[in-house]
Parts: structure tokens; C-alpha cells; sequence
């Protein structure tokens, strides 16, 4: 599986930077990895003390910073991920309901 993710996003990229304009493959590929540290500085926050490795104002702070970083990626750019992580959304929810149904 990871190999066939791999792949894909790949080709995905390759897709995008022949068809769209640099600025907003950049722009696209800032709003990916600024989500991803959202999640994973929210998921930080949710560390109980003992697996806490610093304060949790440093986990807001990233959290704020992120957002605030999303807000420059250009609008196209901005668009085009979160329909991407919409998607993305929409599509695990059908394989958890499709899952729930088969399970009965």
C-alpha cells in the first residue's frame, strides 16, 4: 500500500505542476503541510503530562501559526486542498459507512 501512495501522489504532483501555474502548486503543496502540522500540533495539545514533551501554549501557538500561515497561500491554491481534503473526508466516511453495513 504504501508504494501505490506513493505513486499516486507523485503522478498527482506531476499532474499539477504541468497544468498549474508554480505559484499555486507551491501554494497548493504550503496548504498540505500546513494542515498536517495543525493535526499534529492539535494531537500534541491532547497529550495527557506524563507524554508531554513541552508546554502546551508552545502546541497553540504552532496551532495559531499554522492558520495564519494558510491565510497567504493564494486563494486558488486555498481552494483547490481543502476541496482535496474534502474529498478526502467524504471518502472515509463512505468506507466507515460501507464498513458499518457490512459488519450489520
Amino acid at each position: 500500500m504504501p508504494l501505490t501512495a506513493q505513486v499516486i501522489v507523485a503522478l498527482c504532483a506531476a499532474l499539477l505542476v504541468a497544468v498549474a501555474d508554480i505559484r499555486t502548486a507551491i501554494g497548493f503543496s504550503s496548504f498540505g503541510v500546513l494542515l498536517y502540522y495543525l493535526v499534529a500540533n492539535l494531537a500534541a495539545f491532547g497529550q495527557s503530562g506524563s507524554a508531554r514533551r513541552y508546554p502546551r501554549p508552545f502546541q497553540v501557538a504552532g496551532a495559531v501559526g499554522c492558520l495564519a500561515l494558510v491565510a497567504t497561500v493564494p486563494i486558488p491554491a486555498l481552494i483547490a486542498g481543502a476541496a482535496v481534503f474534502a474529498v478526502g473526508i467524504l471518502y472515509r466516511l463512505v468506507r466507515l459507512r460501507v464498513e458499518a453495513v457490512r459488519r450489520g
